[in-house]
């Protein structure tokens, strides 16, 4: 038994399903003719697409009586309604017409008139595509502008998405916007604060204070062993914060910036002023 309700999101995947083997073939087509000499293939590329478009429109459409994108998804055009006039009309559309513009684009660059109508054909072409889409979420048939014109519906022995129910994709949706929120959010915190306030919360407050005590005990004195309290190596342009430790300018610089309550991570010494290092 055919079914006649097909869900918008599955017309809508076929669609794009369409468009992406088409671009898959073209891909594997360049692929195919890498090797030839630069610019060989350029004077002849929509005899080209011609070709495959053709050859895609015979092996589905033609033999099958639906799409690529419909075949894969268990979608076919309803037999009764689709002659073989439609079929020429159907390809006339969506192959003969992008060609011709692909040619004239390519041909007859230096003609205003051509250019000049094929502009506005493409621009009729696109408000059509707009509003057959505001009519298809409203009536949920006819995806494609052609569809609605030649009046070719779309049936299903079966739905390759029948075990989905509109609560299944409310969740859905629900759950990749919540992803788009988490990814907002993450960029907008402060990790350098963040690792601060961790780190002050899992430090015992004891040992918090015997370190801050100990660190401010005596000057900071740079021998030929010191390194930068942050990346471990040799100080570049010394500065420090208050403790006995000293940084490169870069490193508490750069730190402070992100953090205005950068800690040492030695001392979690928490110094405000930043001045530079001067040998005694």
């Amino acid at each position: 038994m055919s079914i006649t309700y097909i869900p918008r999101v599955t017309q809508l995947d076929s669609v794009q399903l369409d468009g992406q083997v088409e671009e898959l073939f073209k891909q594997l087509l360049f692929n195919a003719t890498k090797f030839l000499e630069p610019g060989i293939l350029q004077p002849i590329l929509p005899e080209l697409e011609l070709l495959l478009r053709t050859w895609i429109f015979k092996y589905s459409l033609c033999d099958k009586n639906c799409t690529f994108g419909q075949q894969m998804l268990s979608l076919k055009y309803n037999k009764s309604n689709i002659s073989k006039s439609k079929l020429y009309w159907y390809y006339g559309y969506t192959v003969g017409l992008r060609y011709l513009r692909d040619r004239a684009l390519y041909s007859l660059t230096s003609n205003i008139k051509v250019q000049f109508f094929f502009n506005k054909l493409e621009t009729f072409q696109l408000f059509g595509d707009i509003f057959n889409f505001l009519r298809f979420i409203q009536t949920g048939k006819h995806p494609i502008l052609i569809d609605f014109i030649l009046g070719l519906e779309l049936t299903a022995d079966k739905l390759a998405r029948e075990d989905l129910t509109d609560l299944s994709w409310t969740r859905e949706l629900l759950w990749h916007n919540l992803i788009e929120l988490i990814g907002t959010a993450v960029s907008l915190i402060n990790l350098f604060g963040l690792k601060r306030r961790l780190s002050n919360i899992l430090k015992y407050v004891w040992w918090r204070k015997n370190v801050h005590a100990n660190s401010n005990s005596g000057s900071p004195i740079m021998t030929l062993n010191t390194i930068c309290a942050y990346c471990s190596n040799k100080p570049v342009l010394p500065h420090i914060m208050g403790c006995s430790h000293i940084f490169c300018y870069y490193c508490l610089m750069a730190n402070k910036a992100a953090d205005p309550d950068f800690v040492c991570p030695k001392c979690y010494f928490n110094g405000k002023n930043v001045i530079k290092f001067i040998m005694p």
